[in-house]
């Protein structure tokens, strides 16, 4: 009797979900977009919801149905799969903004309002130059249906800069002044960055706001235990319940945010944009030489609670790293074997972790041997003083304590080459004691 009712009432729930319906528009450039439908609804809002770089549909699909039972609408695209781009990085920042403005018009001649554009990640650049290329079209025509977007854990920099240096907005951030709402996790690598974003899009005109995201980090929107994606497998397993509750309120935020920026004030025109040369930069590899300078100070605990500052006297690799990176954990061996070829009061390896709790890091140094000290940066504020973007990202010190090399990407530390830099570095005076 008792699977009896189940199956009844997952019949049930099956039917009073949503039909998914979808159809193809026209770009003013000729090509064709695929777009999948949920809700019928022409009293609540119409989402616009631009598929992530890596096609991951799983929660898209079901945050779909989620505002779909709630009264609102939602079109899904995957821009790049329909324009044939690859899905990385440099093809999402060079993309215009015609495809997004011509899914902005077909929502517009269907009677839709508000109109509400939602990408996460790198996706919220087409985003911004969507709603700009749309409001280009206008040309000037005030108030309309078009509300604004809703950015989760936005990418919006040129590229990965050296480690150690802060990265560069893109251009269109400082020429967007349409309403904006920015999810940003609290625990997510550019928390800190969060303020510069706001300011940037406040001095361009944008009725920009923040919501904070409690508990969850990056990419926190697509976790899921059985990921589509390659790209995501270090994702894979159980959700943590923070990210199951964050999933879970998200359909009534995104509701609140387009209630928002339909009641912000609009922009009469398109702001115009500085005209540069840049693209978009590419991550440099291996050991980059540095300006040489002190490096930031840190006294932070262990996860047994043990307190340990930074010192001088010896050369001293510094690595921030976080468990769920697959390249930080892929290169903990060859660290482990660099320390092992050095005496100690010559050279150290000093790891710092980003934001985890000391009893995951515990649990993760059972199943990894880690042959160095594992500090754990539980706010990030040592990570922001280092100026972190990415993970791993790598810091060399001369016994003098000034940085020489950075790297932003996970290496193999025991070879030739990044041993003849540490020999140089032993070579130089030691410091006066």
């Amino acid at each position: 009797m008792r699977k009896s009712v189940h199956w009844i009432a997952l019949v049930l729930l099956l039917v009073c979900l949503p039909a998914q319906a979808g159809f193809s528009i026209n770009t003013s450039s000729g090509d064709k977009l695929d777009i999948k439908v949920w809700g019928e609804s022409q009293r609540g809002p119409l989402f616009i919801w631009l598929l992530n770089q890596y096609g991951e549909s799983k929660r898209a699909d079901s945050l779909a149905v989620a505002l779909a039972n709630k009264g609102a609408s939602v079109w899904q695209v995957d821009l790049l799969d329909a324009l044939m781009l690859e899905r990385t990085a440099e093809a999402i920042r060079n993309m215009d903004g015609g495809a997004v403005a011509s899914l902005l018009e077909a929502g517009v001649k269907q009677g839709r309002r508000p109109i509400v554009l939602v990408a996460c990640d790198r996706m919220a650049v087409p985003l911004l130059k969507g709603l700009r290329e749309w409001q280009l079209r206008q040309q000037g025509a005030g108030q309309s249906a078009v509300a604004g977007g809703v950015l989760f854990f936005p990418n919006l920099f040129r590229g990965t800069p050296v480690a150690g240096e802060d990265p560069e907005l893109m251009e269109i951030v400082a020429a967007s002044n349409m309403p904006l709402m920015i999810m940003q996790p609290a625990l997510g690598s550019n928390r800190t960055r969060l303020p510069n974003l706001l300011k940037t899009l406040h001095a361009a005109g944008s009725p920009a706001y923040s919501w904070l995201v409690p508990e969850v980090r990056d990419y926190y929107l697509l976790q899921t235990e059985k990921p589509q994606s390659e790209s995501l497998q270090a994702m894979a397993g159980k959700v943590p319940t923070a990210v199951e509750q964050a999933i879970s309120a998200t359909p009534d935020r995104l509701l609140a945010a387009a209630r928002l920026l339909a009641a912000s004030k609009q922009p009469v025109k398109a702001r115009a944009m500085r005209e540069t040369t840049l693209k978009a930069s590419a991550p440099a590899y291996g050991l980059i030489e540095r300006p040489r300078q002190p490096a930031p100070g840190f006294t932070l605990t262990d996860a047994h609670g043990k307190t340990q500052s930074l010192t001088h006297g010896r050369v001293t690799l510094v690595n921030f790293w976080a468990t769920w990176c697959p390249p930080c954990v892929h290169e903990i061996p060859s660290m482990n074997r660099l320390a092992a070829a050095y005496d100690a009061k010559d050279f150290g390896i000093v790891s710092i972790n980003f934001k985890e709790d000391p009893e995951h890091v515990l649990a993760f140094l059972k199943r990894v041997d880690v042959d160095f000290p594992v500090l754990l940066d539980h706010d990030g504020v040592v990570s922001g003083r280092w100026r972190v973007f990415a993970f791993p990202s790598t810091f060399l010190l001369d016994q003098k304590g000034n940085i020489r090399y950075s790297v932003n990407t996970a290496i193999e530390w025991d070879t030739d080459e990044a041993k003849a830099v540490i020999d140089r570095l032993l070579k130089e005076a030691r410091p006066a004691k």
